[in-house]
């Protein structure tokens, strides 16, 4: 099914190919919830998200629903990918980390990021994110090819 939606609860469940009704019942909630929670009314509770996940086989909407809460500035942004488009980012990712390892480990040789290192341990850290995004991406990555 390819028809998308801007609700990423809604999309989840397009995707999953499951009609609205079944999928209310089967989460014990009213259809009407169902449709407040695809609407963009409110906060989906992480229970019923867990399900909607596990109901859905798409553990990519976990991550996107906790994107969505004022924490997820922290984590970094995936892009839904391909399992070869994800492996091959990784395996890129890792070589730029590779490259920066023995800068990584000088600025912390001493324990904390002195002044002059700051722009330096800024270019570091958003190559290791990166690369953390990458291994996230290998796991929500369609391994089936469908």
């Amino acid at each position: 099914m390819n028809k998308t939606c801007s609700n990423i609860y809604k999309n989840a469940r397009l995707q999953a190919g499951l009609k609205r009704e079944p999928v209310a019942e089967e989460l014990h909630i009213d259809v009407r919830t169902l449709d407040k929670y695809e609407s963009l009314d409110g906060r989906v509770p992480d229970d019923i998200v867990r399900k909607m996940c596990e109901l859905y086989s798409n553990k990519y909407l976990a991550y996107l629903h906790i994107k969505k809460s004022p924490l997820g500035e922290f984590l970094p942004d995936l892009k839904p990918t391909t399992f070869e488009g994800a492996t091959l980012t990784m395996v890129s990712s890792l070589n730029e980390v590779n490259g920066t390892v023995n800068q990584i480990i000088k600025i912390a040789s001493d324990g904390k990021v002195n002044e002059w290192e700051k722009t330096d341990w800024e270019k570091c850290c958003k190559e290791i994110t990166t690369l953390a995004g990458s291994i996230l991406s290998i796991n929500f990555a369609d391994k089936e090819g469908g």
